[in-house]
């Protein structure tokens, strides 16, 4: 059974009938080999093993989960589960996110569509064992990790993912590796300043927290410098992150007096109420994350969808068998949609298209 070592720089996927074709045995023989069966010698087990490294084979886990449901006596469509791994100080600290349980509601709907099972996973308690977190993910069976954006001022994700496929959602992992979907931030700020200046906005003020700006990649300042290329025709107001605090945004409002506040933090809305203005008379409010069902003007950044979105993208990778040491950077932007909802006022006085 020698090698040549010219099938290894083939294009084409090794599978078992290559090996078992180049080993003169059978596909099932190869296949035992593989599972490491008794009934397979141990000498013939070894050259098998041997000659699979040789040509660089690496098994589809959709296939090994199917495989493994079967062997185990399942019956009906077997559903290999996903992963929607989060990494906060409790398990259940996400599910009181604004975002998070949009993500995961969209995952778990469009996985299901695809024949996927998308289950949570707390990393949070294997955090001094993380090998262990994978030795459980490996042990159902699971081929691929969603990565639910992790917590501010923590970038690194703690597992080692060579063996697995992974997605991430937005900016905050630091992997670059990693596919990611995102939210369109720059599309999200232009379509929204756009909006405003339509209705007859003037004076734009932009609060965003210095947590927030680096969580999404600097997008959210991207943003707002293409804006101010597009309507530079507006007066552009932008509080200083670095002094986060209630009293210094209640002097850089009395100071610079916008006539909208843009925002995405949700502290920030709070805020403007203790002003004591009327809101949208005298001060409206534009939130650059806000609910598909709410009052809040703003733009809708479409979590749910970005939730499909992930897991689409997953199970494409994960059925192509790519793995993280595979994986090339990619990105896959959602655009937000205009709420027009109760915080803005429906019209400053223009006739609309006059930018």
């Amino acid at each position: 059974m020698s090698s040549d070592p010219s099938l290894s720089s083939s294009d084409k996927p090794v599978t078992m009938q290559v090996i078992a074709d180049r080993a003169g045995v059978t596909r099932a023989l190869v296949s035992m080999a593989l599972r490491n069966s008794p009934k397979v010698a141990n000498a013939t087990r070894e050259k098998i093993q041997h000659l699979a490294a040789e040509l660089g084979y690496k098994p589809n886990p959709m296939v090994r989960a199917l495989m493994s449901g079967v062997r185990k006596g399942y019956t009906g469509t077997y559903r290999a589960t996903l992963a929607f791994v989060t990494n906060h100080s409790t398990p259940d600290y996400w599910q009181g996110l604004h975002t998070y349980p949009e993500y995961f509601r969209g995952a778990v709907e469009r996985g299901r569509a695809l024949g996927y099972k998308v289950e949570h996973f707390w990393l949070g308690e294997h955090q001094s064992r993380p090998a262990r977190f994978a030795e459980i993910l490996k042990a159902r069976g699971i081929p691929g990790i969603l990565i639910a954006p992790l917590p501010y001022r923590n970038r690194v994700f703690p597992l080692d993912l060579s063996s697995f496929t992974a997605v991430t959602f937005g900016y905050s992992l630091a992997d670059s590796k990693v596919p990611r979907v995102s939210n369109h931030h720059i599309q999200t700020v232009q379509e929204g300043v756009e909006r405003l200046c339509r209705l007859g906005y003037k004076h734009i003020g932009f609060v965003f927290s210095e947590n927030e700006i680096r969580q999404v990649n600097y997008m959210w300042v991207a943003g707002l410098h293409v804006s101010r290329s597009r309507f530079p025709q507006l007066k552009y107001s932008v509080f200083d992150s670095q002094v986060w605090t209630q009293a210094a945004f209640e002097q850089w409002y009395q100071r610079e007096k916008p006539e909208v506040i843009v925002g995405v933090n949700w502290e920030v809305w709070n805020w403007v109420n203790e002003l004591g203005v009327s809101i949208p008379d005298e001060l409206g409010f534009f939130h650059l994350d806000c609910h598909s069902d709410g009052t809040m003007s703003g733009m809708c950044q479409n979590t749910f969808a970005l939730g499909g979105a992930a897991v689409e993208m997953l199970a494409s990778l994960v059925e192509d068998n790519i793995l993280y040491v595979d994986e090339k950077p990619r990105i896959l932007m959602l655009n937000s949609d205009f709420r027009p909802g109760t915080t803005i006022k429906a019209s400053m006085g223009v006739e609309a298209g006059q930018i």
